[in-house]
């Protein structure tokens, strides 16, 4: 597993490391950056909480690490999205 760096921002809705680290042992769905930004993806899973978690996160130039930057509350959509997904 690549090392895993967290920014402020990361914590801001509430979620601490532990919870990405928990969606990484569950089933989860990594997409390419829905906004078009190179080099950032998105992960859609759950902590062992239950919690339904989107996170966003940047490899780093070495390519040896990430940066995480967004961890929040999945929206109902992206719930919804998930639950579709992840049953096929």
């Amino acid at each position: 597993m690549k090392e895993v760096e967290f920014a402020e921002s990361a914590f801001k809705h509430g979620f601490a490391q532990e919870d990405f680290f928990e969606l990484l042992a569950g089933k989860y769905i990594k997409l390419r950056s829905q906004r078009g930004l190179a080099g950032v993806y998105e992960l859609f899973g759950r902590s062992l909480a239950g919690e339904y978690i989107h996170v966003i996160y940047r490899g780093l130039a070495h390519e040896k690490a990430i940066r995480v930057f967004h961890m929040s509350p999945m929206t109902q959509q992206q719930t919804r999205r998930f639950k579709r997904m992840i049953r096929k």
